[in-house]
């Protein structure tokens, strides 16, 4: 995971790496230091449950640094932080792995203390920016996930539904047809031969609630003077997201046909 362009090691030996709209992260050594969640016993708690389950599809949490930062292993890789920079990270081999890696999540937490009464763990905040690439003979295939912040109780839709429209492109000159084909895409190789089901129609669902509260979710932080949310919404993307779902409303019809429902 490069440094942004302009970043470089600080003078305590730190790396500041890309991103940093909510959270400030920093490379030190083979260690990831960064601004810890919220919920920083769950997520810790998660990651070690990941760990012992053999998952191998997060960082492994270390502990907290004497500045109180989160303390995570360093996973060596390539994180698309510009949009569309390489078409291998969004062509269908990187699909169907990201599938694969969705489903491990899932089944290694269904049933855990950490899921409660709900179906599964939800990462909550699936997408190409929060995603490790490494390239293989296949091409550029995804290995893990980072930032776990939004991890919870959920079902496994929500999170298929969740990356189905982050790694597709909504609003104005989109193609709904090729949504769909890659929520179709998703769902045939996360469900596989013994899955379960994800009815298309509820995946549309799904991604239109979605993408409402993101933009409400941005609009309401930043109404509270939530720094990371006053960023977003000057940065334009309550704008940005309003238009996708007002686009996939329009559009719905388009996406489930090309989705079919098996």
């Amino acid at each position: 995971m490069p440094p942004a362009h302009g970043d470089g090691p600080d003078p305590a030996g730190e790396e500041r790496l890309p991103g940093g709209f909510i959270a400030e992260v920093v490379r030190a050594g083979d260690t990831i230091r960064r601004t810890p969640p919220t919920n920083a016993d769950f997520v810790a708690a998660l990651l070690r449950h990941l760990e012992r389950a053999g998952a191998d599809l997060a960082p492994r949490h270390l502990g907290t640094d004497e500045h109180g930062r989160q303390v995570l292993s360093y996973l060596d890789g390539q994180v698309p932080w510009r949009d569309r920079e390489d078409p291998g990270y969004f062509a269908d081999p990187a699909l169907v792995r990201l599938a694969v890696l969705i489903r491990r999540l899932h089944d290694a937490c269904a049933g855990s203390p950490l899921a409660g009464g709900a179906e599964t763990v939800c990462h909550g905040d699936l997408s190409p920016k929060n995603t490790v690439y490494r390239r293989t003979p296949q091409g550029l295939l995804p290995v893990a996930f980072l930032d776990w912040d939004r991890a919870g109780p959920g079902r496994r839709i929500e999170d298929v539904a969740f990356a189905a429209w982050h790694w597709a492109g909504l609003g104005d000159g989109a193609d709904p047809a090729e949504l769909g084909r890659r929520a179709r895409v998703l769902r045939v190789a996360y469900t596989g031969a013994d899955g379960p089901p994800l009815p298309g129609a509820e995946l549309v669902e799904v991604m239109l609630d979605q993408v409402e509260g993101t933009w409400r979710g941005i609009d309401a932080g930043a109404d509270r003077n939530e720094p990371g949310m006053a960023r977003l919404r000057a940065a334009g993307i309550v704008r940005l997201v309003h238009g996708w779902h007002d686009w996939l409303l329009r559009h719905r019809r388009q996406v489930l046909a090309a989705l079919g429902d098996d």
